[in-house]
């Protein structure tokens, strides 16, 4: 689950823009990374990613970022291999947007991230990438492209990941626990996320 110099293997799970962006992102970071594509439709994988099955990336991955739409997407993805992600750093990039993202799914007092640290309690719960959108990572480096929030309750998981994102072209901080996922989340519905705008 580590690979070169003992460091943690990156599984991202998913077929679609935004997995084979960060996939793409963490390889040319210089990171071993596993991309997870449904057994009856391998992708073409990205220069320095290795593909494989969802089940096969999450046993070989010590940190699995499911890249899907929506928290239970990211259960129902998850499900089948709940007892695999004990002890793992589990990233959540989604955003609980209705349709059209013009607002979100459930009150103010809740967020995305705890919703999927509860539904795996024995994961590492690592919130990231919420308050950008997924074509951020599509391009070339943008200088304009706000700081990336990082939020856990799990403060070594947190220091893990925010060194793994370090070689990436793009800024991160430190923005807290779990309670600020719908603080976060909210960011990109603001403006937040676009591109030439920062967080106020």
């Amino acid at each position: 689950m580590s690979g070169e110099a003992g460091q943690p293997t990156i599984g991202v799970l998913g077929t679609g823009g935004i997995a084979v962006a960060l996939a793409t992102m963490f390889a040319r970071a210089g990171h071993e990374v596993r991309l997870g594509t449904p057994a009856t439709g391998r992708a073409a994988a990205p220069p320095g990613v290795v593909t494989g099955g969802y089940e096969e990336v999450v046993a070989t991955s010590s940190v699995v970022i499911p890249a899907v739409l929506g928290v239970q997407g990211a259960v129902q993805q998850l499900r089948p291999w709940r007892a695999g992600l004990r002890g793992k750093i589990l990233v959540d990039i989604t955003n609980p947007f209705t349709g059209g993202h013009v607002d979100f799914v459930g009150p103010w007092a809740t967020g995305g991230s705890t919703d999927l640290a509860a539904a795996f309690p024995g994961a590492l719960l690592v919130g990231a990438f919420k308050n950008v959108w997924w074509e951020t990572f599509t391009g070339a480096p943008d200088p304009s492209v706000p700081t990336v929030h990082v939020i856990s309750d799990a403060p070594e998981a947190k220091r893990t990941f925010l060194a793994l994102c370090a070689p990436t072209p793009y800024t991160y901080t430190d923005a807290g626990g779990l309670d600020q996922a719908r603080r976060v989340e909210r960011m990109a519905l603001r403006g937040v996320g676009s591109a030439g705008v920062l967080a106020a």
